[in-house]
Parts: structure tokens; C-alpha cells; sequence
């Protein structure tokens, strides 16, 4: 037969807080930042204050020791978030090539700014340049023609 008596639920205390009630996606995030930029340099980089903007000149270097050099087209910031990448334009050539480089890449041994302009385009993101009178030239050499200048 059925009984009409029901057992009482199980009461469980309620766990401890773990995060100190942060929640787990912005917990992780933080602690992927920390193991992939423990000093906080790439995110200096990246600050919107005072760190890269669209147009600045980049040479990123690797761990095997290439390098990549181009102007900054766009920077899509993650904010607390490892997904931050760098898209850069330069010419080989009178080819034009982008490479998107992704911020906290652990292959990236350096990244290093090589020129800041005096003035600007206007918007966060140049894509407009691309095949303008704005676009890129061979940065290699306007660099060099530039510290031919400065000494």
C-alpha cells in the first residue's frame, strides 16, 4: 500500500562563498590574465588611455625570433579578457597584408612601439584606409628615412 506520509527533503547546509561571491567567468578571465601577463604590460598596452591607438607603428616579435612590423588598423579590447587582438597593416611590395595578432599569445616574446604620429586619422577602427591615399607604405623604409632625419 501507499503511504501518505511524505520523508522530509534532505536540508543541506549552504556552501561557503567561493570568489567572494564573484562570478566564475570574470574569476577565470582574471586568472588567465594573471598566467598570461603576470607583470601587466600587455594590458598597459592595450589601456584606452594611455596605451596603443589605430595608426601607431608595431614590431611584434616571437619566440622563434621573426618579427612582424605594421601599422595598427584596429585593437579589439576584450576588457579583462584574454580574447584582445591586434590588427596590423603592412606593404611587401605593392601587396598589402594584415595580420591579426592576438594580444596574450604566449609565442609573442615583444611587442614594441617604433612610431606614434603627431596627428591622428579620425575613428578607433582605419579600416577605411585600405587601398586609399591613407594606406600604408613600406614601413620599413619610412622608418628608416626617419631616424636618417633624427641624427
Amino acid at each position: 500500500m501507499f503511504s501518505l506520509i511524505r520523508a522530509k527533503p534532505t536540508v543541506y547546509e549552504p556552501l561557503p562563498p567561493k570568489r567572494n561571491g564573484e562570478n566564475v567567468l570574470t574569476y577565470l578571465q582574471k586568472q588567465l590574465l594573471d598566467k598570461y601577463d603576470p607583470t601587466g604590460k600587455r594590458r598597459a598596452l592595450v589601456d584606452s588611455k594611455n596605451g596603443l591607438r589605430s595608426g601607431d607603428i608595431i614590431k611584434v616579435t616571437y619566440m622563434d625570433r621573426t618579427s612582424t612590423v605594421g601599422r595598427i588598423l584596429a585593437i579589439k579590447r576584450s576588457v579583462n579578457n584574454v580574447g584582445t587582438n591586434i590588427l596590423i597593416r603592412n606593404k611587401f611590395g605593392k601587396l598589402g597584408y594584415e595580420v591579426r595578432v592576438p594580444l596574450y599569445n604566449p609565442n609573442i616574446r615583444n611587442i614594441e612601439v617604433l612610431h606614434k604620429p603627431s596627428n591622428y586619422l579620425p575613428r578607433n577602427k582605419q579600416y577605411y584606409i585600405r587601398r586609399t591615399k591613407h594606406d600604408v607604405g613600406d614601413l620599413e623604409f619610412f622608418l628608416r628615412e626617419k631616424n636618417k632625419k633624427n641624427r
